[in-house]
């Protein structure tokens, strides 16, 4: 049992985060939806600070920034970006949040179903689309036929690509990690009895390749040598490629080190993961503790502050508001580490 102090769980109770009050009651405290201070506190979801001031700086009641297919991605402004922060607030779905689904849906969805930072199927982004399906998922749009058409897109790249997603990187890490997480979330909000055999083996090939690399184990250890190869050399393409494959014959034996990214947490994420998402993404398909999650459990209960989590990301491009405080406090990380280490294994509040 980890052991939480009474005070830290006031703190999340606090008045000033509505939403983390509602998870905090629901999540850690374990009180019944029906709850009449439970009710109360939904119901006050949407006066946060940061969820309105991102619905205040919609145009059109529609969307963020501007309304082109090509405007949509724009970092942090744009509209993927919005819906996708407003789902990780646990926002309440209003008109505002109804419209900007239809928008993206309209000029974000590409034909192939997945979402594209130019609507077209060339400029589609697993992680974005697996990002914007949690938030479809969470805003109760499972049972619209679009919202399926992006889910069969994530099936027919990852799960029928054998569990492999490809990505243009230059490094020695197979395929796109960072999105693993990702998509398990996508999984693992999908309602239990509407899991296909396809959702389930999308969900074995996650788990696999999460705790193969005790969760953010997985770069190689002569990856900084190989990334000052192709700096100095200039290395694209076919080039690149080659050069790559000879490397990894001439070092069959690499191990596998921690990405120092991943050790540190931040709130909200954008494309790329850390530890503490990775876990939550094992948490929402209910895995059971194994062996191979010690590493990664441990990492989070050292990253404990007098027993809150510290905010070590902030996002470098502009946004609509501030959510929390750079290397203070977050509310939003304790939570989430509090919901994890309670679910692998178990809390006692003193």
């Amino acid at each position: 049992m980890y052991e939480v102090n009474q005070g830290i769980i006031d703190w999340l109770l606090e008045e000033n985060n509505p939403p983390v009050k509602y998870l905090t009651q629901t999540k850690i405290l374990v009180l019944n939806e029906q709850n009449s201070e439970v009710q109360e506190t939904k119901s006050k979801i949407n006066t946060y600070q940061p969820i309105q001031t991102i619905l205040k700086n919609q145009k059109e009641n529609t969307y963020w920034f501007e309304k082109g297919k090509d405007k949509n991605y724009k970092k942090y402004l744009g509209t993927f970006w919005q819906i996708f922060f407003l789902y990780e607030l646990n926002s309440l779905k209003n008109n505002q949040i109804e419209n900007a689904v239809e928008h993206l849906f309209s000029t974000g969805q590409a034909p192939n179903g997945g979402f594209s930072v130019f609507g077209t199927n060339s400029g589609v982004i697993t992680c974005l689309t697996s990002n914007i399906l949690r938030a479809l998922l969470f805003f109760n749009y499972w049972e619209d036929e679009r919202t399926k058409r992006a889910l069969e897109y994530l099936l027919s790249t990852f799960v029928d690509n054998d569990g492999y997603i490809r990505c243009r990187t230059l490094s020695l890490i197979e395929g796109c990690y960072m999105t693993i997480p990702k998509i398990l979330h996508v999984f693992g909000a999908i309602p239990v009895k509407d899991r296909t055999s396809r959702i389930q083996k999308g969900i074995d090939y996650c788990i696999k390749i999460l705790l193969k690399n005790q969760i953010y184990k997985y770069v190689p250890d002569r990856n900084r040598d190989w990334m000052k190869i192709i700096q100095e050399r200039k290395l694209k393409g076919s080039d690149l490629e080659d050069e790559r494959r000879k490397f990894k014959n001439k070092y069959p034996a690499m191990k596998n080190i921690a990405k120092a990214g991943w050790t540190k947490f931040g709130f909200p994420l954008n494309y790329n993961s850390d530890v503490l998402d990775a876990m939550s993404s094992l948490v929402s398909i209910n895995l059971e503790y194994t062996e191979e999650l010690s590493s990664a459990l441990e990492l989070i209960k050292t990253k404990n502050v007098e027993g809150t989590w510290i905010k070590e990301k902030q996002y470098n491009s502009p946004m609509y508001t501030q959510i929390e405080s750079y290397k203070k406090p977050s509310k939003w990380i304790t939570l989430q580490a509090l919901v994890v280490l309670k679910h692998f294994e178990g809390i006692r509040i003193i």
